[in-house]
């Protein structure tokens, strides 16, 4: 009897990590970590390509992460791919990946969401040839990045728990262009998942 209780203990074990494998990528499926959402560079932060930084994270899967700098410019227009120069539109440097020929159309009104969405150019232009005429025309609608920010499997977890980044929800005003890059960085830090904490509330008061 206890060969058939065993035998049936190792088969139910066996049920459930063939039910846990096959569920598996249908969980991971669902997992959107903080997208659609605001990170803010750490008050702290050592990496110069990122400090005061506050970027959109438009796409978080378990395996990876990529997001856009909003508060930087694009600096040396010179890199930019042709197409870009000259135009009625402002640029601006998404981050350090393929930072010199991927370019990304944000689309801050789009018709079937609540946030905004990033395009990739090289996409969206097959089907929209017209797309960079469009963004000069609604300047209020659309933002033009080169390059971008990514991460890798588990990456960004890694260093947000580190503290190198902060969360903050979704605000519309970063796109406004109201405010100077650090004013906008010290605005949305007040709006993190970590404003309570001593080194961000000394700095707010000051």
């Amino acid at each position: 009897m206890s060969v058939v209780k065993n035998l049936k203990a190792a088969l139910n074990w066996q049920m459930v990590l063939a039910a846990f494998f096959i569920l598996l990528p249908t969980v991971l499926g669902f997992y959107h970590g903080v997208q659609g959402r605001i990170v803010i560079a750490d008050p702290e932060m050592s990496d110069q390509n990122f400090s005061k930084t506050v970027l959109y994270m438009f796409d978080h899967q378990w395996y990876s992460a990529k997001a856009l700098v909003v508060n930087r410019g694009y600096k040396d227009i010179e890199n930019i791919p042709a197409y870009l120069r000259g135009r009625h539109f402002p640029v601006y440097w998404g981050g350090p990946v393929e930072d010199k020929d991927r370019v990304f159309i944000l689309d801050l009104i789009p018709e079937e969401w609540d946030i905004p969405i990033v395009l990739k150019f090289d996409e969206i232009v097959k089907e929209n040839p017209d797309i960079l005429q469009q963004v000069e025309k609604n300047p209020e609608r659309y933002r033009v990045f080169v390059g971008y920010t990514g991460w890798g499997f588990l990456q960004f977890e890694t260093e947000k728990e580190s503290g190198g980044w902060k969360v903050a929800p979704y605000l519309s005003f970063i796109f406004d262009n109201k405010l100077s890059p650090n004013d906008l960085w010290d605005e949305v830090l007040k709006y993190s998942d970590d404003k309570k904490k001593p080194h961000i509330l000394e700095r707010q008061k000051s």
